[in-house]
């Protein structure tokens, strides 16, 4: 296996601003000038493609844009004449900062992962919306936001030929506008279509990766995807690593609640492949957005007839239960807690989202792809993987995302569109076989002893930081808990770890 450490993430300090008005002068601190990201041309000169966000101080006035889509994490506080932005949510909150809770982005948070909206999990931080422009002078805020690009109309007028013919031009046309700038690349590689994709694309337009990467998942796991992303790799002959999963889940976990600003959600699984590529590749090809916009993730033909319907409540009770979180919330959280941000209270601020997207081409792939992708799944590759100097995500090319989001639903069943696009373009390598998510592990004495290890290091924490009162946690149920998993001669999964960690966490904060 690949050596890498994980204790090499999370170092270096993310870039901040900060400035007070004080009547005759400002006090400033932080970086005046800021890029993060990239900004690639397109057809409209005001609206440039990519990932980015940039800010400006001239001494009197401070001014930020971000990107088309609002992916790249930037957080901001304004209270009592003062600016604070970063893209580090621990950044904004620092100083004197107000710290009082948003129960109701918590109420999501807690059964979603991620938040929805621009929220976070203070009331006086919020992410800044997508396609801003942010101006502050002299202790004024204003915020220039457009309306949020929904796809809206009927679907696009085109056969299922002609579609997959689109998606594999415009596919290719994104990777041509993305061509890393040298020749230090490290593509990470799964089983799936995302990456996939792009990789082949790379290939036809006169790129080749130095190695392919895939990484181990967590343990009960098939190690399927490694054995698929070998086949790709051999018929490609590029050279292929295996990254073994992370020595410590509960360290993993841990760093990753700070990474994703709390707002990421049990993306620990990746800090492995980020530690081995800090310092290996300039250039980070991500499949962000690809399974939700060409293979309808998460949506089904019950969730579209609720949208229908009007019946957002129903709907919102779905999206929030089905992460299987409720149970730890009634038994872990405090009662005083839990009553702040209950079911009830996480349903209506969902439903306030839902109706936001209610009158798009399609609904459910508009709220899951403005939330849970750009809210929680964007920040693997845009905050955990900060450290790589360009990152690109083809999928959330302009061009492509209109394409897809235009595109009747019933051509992403079973991935067919997806599927058709890449067997077209790359007909040598339409042999290749995809991984078979069906198949499942079973756990073996090795993987329970790394979770009795995860178990054991949570013990430790707790006793380390959290002895004193807790305003989140019943720390007489978990204690108890904790105890009697260290007492099991088996251990699965601890299925409250994680939430615990995020709570512990916050509050530290």
């Amino acid at each position: 296996m690949t050596p890498y450490d994980l204790n090499m993430l999370g170092q270096e300090q993310r870039p901040f601003f900060f400035a007070r008005f004080l009547g005759d002068h400002v006090e400033v601190e932080g970086v005046s000038d800021c890029l993060i990201g990239e900004k690639i041309s397109s057809t409209d000169p005001d609206r440039p493609d990519g990932l980015f966000v940039e800010w400006h101080w001239d001494g009197r006035r401070l001014i930020v844009h971000n990107d088309f889509y609002g992916f790249s994490p930037l957080f901001y506080a304004s209270y009592d004449n003062t600016i604070r932005i970063s893209p580090s949510l621990e950044e904004v909150v620092k100083g004197d900062v107000p710290r009082d809770l948003d129960n109701a982005a918590l109420a999501v948070i807690l059964r979603m992962g991620h938040p929805v909206g621009d929220d976070t999990p203070f009331q006086a931080v919020r992410a800044l919306p997508p396609g801003s422009t942010l101006m502050w002078e002299q202790g004024q805020l204003q915020i220039d936001s457009p309306e949020l690009p929904i796809r809206r109309g009927p679907y696009a007028q085109i056969s299922f030929d002609e579609a997959a013919d689109q998606f594999a031009h415009l596919f290719d046309q994104a990777i041509r506008k993305r061509i890393p700038r040298d020749d230090n690349l490290v593509f990470p590689l799964s089983g799936g279509r995302d990456s996939r994709h792009i990789l082949f694309a790379l290939e036809a337009n006169g790129i080749k990766p130095q190695s392919c990467v895939t990484l181990e998942y967590r343990p009960p796991a098939t190690n399927e995807d490694a054995r698929i992303a070998a086949l790709v790799a051999d018929a490609m002959n590029i050279e292929h690593q295996v990254i073994e999963k992370a020595p410590s889940w509960f360290q993993a976990v841990l760093k990753e609640a700070h990474l994703s600003n709390f707002c990421g959600g049990s993306h620990s699984w990746i800090l492995p492949l980020a530690a081995y590529l800090k310092g290996r590749t300039n250039t980070l090809y991500d499949g962000l957005a690809g399974s939700v916009i060409s293979g309808g993730f998460m949506a089904n033909e019950r969730k579209l007839k609720l949208y229908q319907e009007n019946r957002f409540e129903e709907l919102a009770h779905i999206v929030l239960t089905e992460g299987g979180s409720e149970g730890f919330n009634k038994t872990f959280l405090r009662s005083s807690f839990y009553d702040k941000a209950s079911i009830e209270i996480a349903v209506e601020r969902v439903v306030k989202e839902l109706w936001r997207h209610s009158e798009a081409t399609n609904p459910m792939l508009s709220f899951i792809f403005w939330n849970r992708t750009r809210r929680g799944v964007s920040q693997i590759p845009l905050a955990i993987m900060a450290h790589i100097p360009s990152v690109h995500c083809p999928y959330l090319d302009r061009d492509v995302y209109d394409f897809l989001t235009s595109v009747e639903p019933s051509y992403f069943l079973s991935n067919k569109l997806h599927d058709e696009a890449i067997h077209r373009s790359y007909p040598s390598y339409a042999h290749l076989p995809y991984e078979d998510s069906s198949k499942k592990a079973d756990y073996q004495k090795a993987d329970y002893l790394y979770f009795k290890k995860s178990v054991e290091e949570l013990w430790g924490h707790l006793i380390k930081h959290s002895f004193k009162s807790s305003k989140m946690l019943r720390k007489e149920y978990l204690y108890p808990r904790v105890m009697y998993d260290l007492l099991k001669r088996e251990n699965h999964m601890p299925w409250y770890l994680i939430k615990s960690v995020f709570c512990i966490e916050l509050e530290k904060v």
